[in-house]
């Protein structure tokens, strides 16, 4: 497993902590936004990302869309990786 994705759920978890309240508790798909993430918590949760797996994000890949929810931002951070 790559090292950059290897437990990212749980990561993502614990960032999730900061903006949401019981976030161990949020399923993997369950949409961040319908569970109260505002757009200034997505922005900070986009570079909270980028300083917990060390990467930068594409500009092309900053889409709320891929910060929806814990299974799209692993789909994201195993897509940087390659």
């Amino acid at each position: 497993m790559n090292p950059l994705t290897a437990n990212a759920a749980s990561r993502i978890h614990a960032l999730l902590g900061a903006f949401l309240p019981e976030a161990e508790a949020v399923a993997r798909s369950q949409d961040l936004r319908e569970l109260g993430l505002t757009s200034l918590q997505m922005v900070n949760l986009m570079l909270s990302i980028e300083a917990e797996f060390d990467v930068l994000i594409p500009a092309s890949k900053l889409l709320p869309t891929n910060f929806r929810s814990i299974e799209t931002i692993e789909s994201l951070l195993s897509e940087i990786a390659r």
